[in-house]
């Protein structure tokens, strides 16, 4: 497994989002952004195809952060964007979801929610993680809450 750099300090647990916390780069942190808004958009699952055409999209400069164009290498999506998402746990890969129109189990992209409890963790590694963690889910917490919703 590669490194992975993290602006991790109480500091910045407490002032920033998940995605400050994760990619310390502002270019690499814009090109998440908008897959999570993407993400968001497609109910926090995607097949590998749509991901594709997502980074094809970046690539091409068909996307714009704050009204300016943006692009983002395929390559760098992949290698630093999802691949850090997907191994820090954010984003689980080969999720099996059953798709009606084809008949047969299809392999997504599926965003994590976790389940944490309500009060952090005294000190240490384990609170931060607990912040980080918490600012994730909040970048979801509009399906998390319809999902709840649904259960009840």
């Amino acid at each position: 497994m590669r490194s992975v750099r993290l602006n991790f300090s109480d500091e910045s647990i407490h002032s920033s989002d998940a995605l400050e916390i994760i990619f310390p780069n502002r270019k690499t942190r814009d090109a998440a952004r908008l897959f999570v808004d993407w993400l968001k958009n497609k109910g926090g699952t995607a097949s590998k195809n749509a991901v594709s055409n997502f980074a094809d999209e970046l690539h091409n400069g068909s996307m714009s952060v704050k009204g300016i164009p943006f692009t983002y290498s395929r390559r760098n999506f992949y290698l630093t964007v999802l691949r850090t998402l997907v191994d820090l746990g954010f984003i689980q890969r080969n999720v099996p979801v059953w798709d009606s129109m084809r008949r047969q189990t299809i392999y997504v992209y599926s965003r994590n929610i976790f389940d944490i409890t309500q009060k952090p963790p005294s000190v240490g590694f384990w609170r931060l993680t607990y912040y980080i963690c918490r600012k994730w889910n909040e970048l979801f917490l509009e399906q998390v809450q319809e999902a709840q919703l649904n259960l009840n």
